[in-house]
């Protein structure tokens, strides 16, 4: 009996090839698609902890107007490895004629190497001992502006430009990513740059006698609870802000970019798995009912009801795990690429890749449990089937006509094909059921991938052309005259407005939180300010606005008092007017009397707006050389840099909608094969009767695409929900996204869907007009 069973599965497999491949490439690329991105993942972690740790990064990084007192603090703490100070300040600069808002940061005068944040010199040297005028530029200032060792920039002291000379090019841990901060993640490249120059030369561009940062490195077995004491104890010692490594701007920008890798790498294999199983399993329960006859006989026949449940099991089990297999193989050759592609597009130093046995394992577990789950319940229908009952075969009991069934008996002018297709969709459910859940499955693939895409296009959208209405913005020197009038004399430039815009901390009783406090005009045409249901708000009279994200991190609501710090030290007191809901980052907003008020900031920053087909590298240079203009960012090439970041999400999701359709149509297409398998009596009888082809062919598609058409409603819904969900996960204080589908994009998942399940009509048909009439007959016959 075992020889038999045996035989029987490979005749099964060999009978219904197609079908059975489809599945174990579905299970093939889910598997291939998790290990290649998640083994990825880890090895890009791993590839920014090396750089950390052999370059020490910083694990807290505390501020105060004197750092000292804080580095003498802490290097009494339990768990400290290495502490050190040093001076930042953003001053602005010129590069090659390009006047931006800069960072210049502290190294030792002594040409030592920092204790804490090292920085790696690629091309050139450090600044030798005693050199005030020599310093060192980031890699990704250096590409933007092509700058070499013995090239010149000038800094901005507050009266008067310093020409400073390049000694070296170097990597920083601290700008893995160019982020000036949280709330500035993402910048138009030629408008910020960081120059590393030794720490007299930058407390004299600061404007300051003593350092401003404290950096501290933990000993690697240093735990959570040493950090908080830490941190409680450099507040305690007059730190104005704690920022613990994983609120660090360019670390949190690329810890963003790995959990939405890491959460796509686990969630889209699974959508694939899930189809896998779906598809095997409408595949074996056909089959099982299909040979209702056949399981009776070998019943019948003595054999035990475990090698029934084994026999059609292994039908499942062997196709996925194939697959499984497969993608195995595929996945730890794709893996090395994927991380070598990923960190050559982002300029990471080292590049780590590892194969991860785990995850091959859990791949080939995937693959099997799919298997096991999605043939498990038919198989064991199949043994519990009494051998009488079912050698009276798939026919043993005529079903009722129900209410669509006689409806359809009395439409008399409905073609015969029509009523017949029609009728099949009742009296078959689980037929009907099984094809609708194709094309629900299909609809969630399609929709998850398009949602997405759609929804971060519209993120961009709303940023740069509802929320940011500005073109350009230009720093002014302090006390610089008829700015504003100069500015709006320039050819191209439309509209001009003065704003304001420092850096604060904000506090409450829950914490505190790094971003910036920008002032508009009230009747400003620069910004909108943007409630949750998408309508634009005033600036308040008195108070401030915050982004929705602050809610959360400070636990705080409107109408409560906030604490804001600002670079000079001094705490103010404000009251929170409200929220808006942006995109990108999380910002207070006031108007330029409020910021005045609570800070005294004069306004030194104007916004621009552009001609319509200005020609902006020209109004950049024209801009630039005003007397007074100090720095220029332009909007556009931020949306542009902001593309740049998310250029490997597109791939990705771009990646994920061509393989979720071609898996859509998988599906579809083994569940409208084993329909036509399963009624291959029916059909044969048909021809034999003398049915055309043609009507053949026209019932069988009505009843499918009729199927497909009924669950599209479903599908959609499910569709929506699964990438909404998926989107929720993304959302952090740095990025804020809503589902965007509009009906373009859920009509165009609808015809896509129902496309598929018309051409998967073509290879079933064939299968029609193959079909052994004689044979078929005489069989239905015995």
């Amino acid at each position: 009996m075992r020889h038999i069973m045996f035989t029987k599965t490979r005749r099964d497999l060999r009978r219904r090839l197609s079908q059975f491949t489809a599945v174990a490439i579905t299970v093939m690329l889910g598997v291939t698609l998790f290990i290649a991105s998640y083994d990825a993942y880890l090895n890009l972690s791993a590839s920014y902890e090396r750089t950390y740790s052999r370059l020490h990064f910083a694990d807290l990084t505390a501020t105060a107007p004197d750092a000292r007192p804080l580095a003498a603090r802490a290097e009494d703490l339990s768990g400290v490895a290495a502490v050190t100070t040093r001076t930042q300040a953003d001053v602005p600069l010129d590069i090659t004629g390009q006047k931006l808002q800069g960072r210049v940061v502290g190294l030792p005068d002594d040409a030592e190497a920092p204790a804490v944040n090292q920085v790696e010199i690629t091309a050139g040297r450090t600044p030798a001992a005693g050199d005030s005028n020599g310093a060192v530029l980031e890699q990704h200032a250096a590409r933007t502006f092509g700058l070499r060792p013995g090239d010149t920039v000038r800094a901005y002291d507050g009266s008067g430009w310093r020409t400073l000379t390049v000694r070296g090019i170097a990597v920083s841990p601290e700008y893995l990513w160019p982020a000036r901060d949280r709330q500035e993640v993402l910048a138009d490249p030629h408008s910020f740059a960081v120059l590393y120059v030794p720490e007299t030369t930058a407390r004299a561009l600061a404007g300051t006698s003593a350092p401003n940062q404290a950096l501290v490195r933990f000993t690697p077995d240093t735990g959570d609870k040493d950090g908080t004491r830490a941190t409680s104890a450099l507040r305690a010692a007059g730190a104005v802000h704690v920022q613990p490594r994983a609120d660090q701007p360019s670390n949190s920008a690329l810890g963003e970019d790995l959990k939405g890798f890491s959460e796509l790498a686990v969630a889209f294999p699974l959508l694939f798995l899930s189809a896998a199983g779906v598809a095997a399993y409408i595949l074996i329960t056909r089959l099982v009912l299909a040979e209702r006859r056949i399981i009776g006989t070998l019943l019948a026949a003595g054999a035990h009801r475990g090698a029934v449940v084994r026999h059609y099991l292994a039908h499942a089990v062997i196709a996925t795990t194939a697959g499984a297999v497969a993608g195995v193989v595929l996945g730890a050759v794709a893996t090395s690429a994927v991380t070598r592609a990923y960190t050559s597009a982002l300029d990471i130093p080292d590049t780590v890749v590892g194969r991860h046995v785990p995850t091959s394992l859990l791949g080939l577990l995937f693959g099997l449990v799919v298997g096991l789950v999605a043939g498990g319940a038919p198989a064991l229908a199949a043994a519990r089937t009494a051998p009488a009952e079912a050698m009276r075969g798939d026919g043993s009991r005529t079903p009722r006509p129900g209410p669509i069934a006689r409806l359809l008996a009395r439409a008399r002018r409905l073609p015969v094909g029509w009523r017949m297709a029609l009728r099949d969709l009742g009296r078959s459910r689980r037929r009907t059921v099984a094809t609708m859940s194709g094309a629900v499955l299909a609809l969630v693939l399609v929709l998850t991938s398009v949602g997405m895409l759609t929804s971060m296009r519209a993120m961009i959208s709303r940023q740069f052309d509802q929320v940011q209405r500005q073109d350009a913005t230009v720093t002014a020197a302090a006390g610089t005259e008829d700015l504003a009038a100069r500015l709006r004399a320039a050819q191209g430039v439309t509209s001009v407005e003065p704003s304001v815009t420092l850096p604060v901390t904000v506090s409450s009783a829950h914490g505190s939180y790094s971003t910036s406090l920008t002032g508009y005009r009230p009747d400003t045409q620069m910004h909108r300010f943007l409630r949750a249901d998408g309508v634009a708000q005033q600036l308040p009279a008195h108070g401030v606005l915050a982004g929705a994200a602050l809610a959360d991190r400070l636990d705080v609501s409107t109408g409560d008092r906030i604490t804001l710090t600002g670079p000079d030290g001094r705490a103010r007191q404000v009251t929170l007017a409200g929220f808006v809901h942006e995109p990108m980052g999380t910002v207070l907003y006031g108007s330029v009397d409020t910021v005045r008020t609570v800070t005294g900031a004069q306004p030194d920053t104007y916004l621009l707006r552009f001609a319509d087909g200005a020609d902006r590298a020209h109004l950049r240079t024209q801009i630039t050389g005003l007397d007074g203009v100090v720095a220029y960012t332009d909007a556009q090439a931020l949306r542009d840099q902001v593309d740049r970041y998310l250029n490997l999400f597109w791939i990705f999701i771009g990646a994920m909608l061509v393989l979720g359709g071609a898996l859509a149509f998988t599906v579809i297409y083994v569940t409208m094969t084993v329909n036509v398998a399963e009624r291959t009596g029916e059909l044969a009888t048909l021809r034999a009767a003398g049915v055309p082809l043609r009507r053949v062919a026209g019932v069988l598609a009505t009843e499918n695409l009729t199927a497909t058409l009924l669950a599209v409603p479903a599908g959609l819904a499910a569709g929506a929900a699964t990438a909404w969900a998926f989107l929720q996960s993304f959302n952090s204080d740095l990025f804020t996204m809503q589902l965007s589908l509009g009906w373009p994009a859920l009509l165009l998942a609808a015809v896509s869907v129902v496309a598929a399940a018309a051409v998967s009509q073509l290879p079933a048909l064939r299968a029609v007009g193959r079909l052994d009439i004689a044979r078929v007959v005489r069989e239905r016959a015995q």
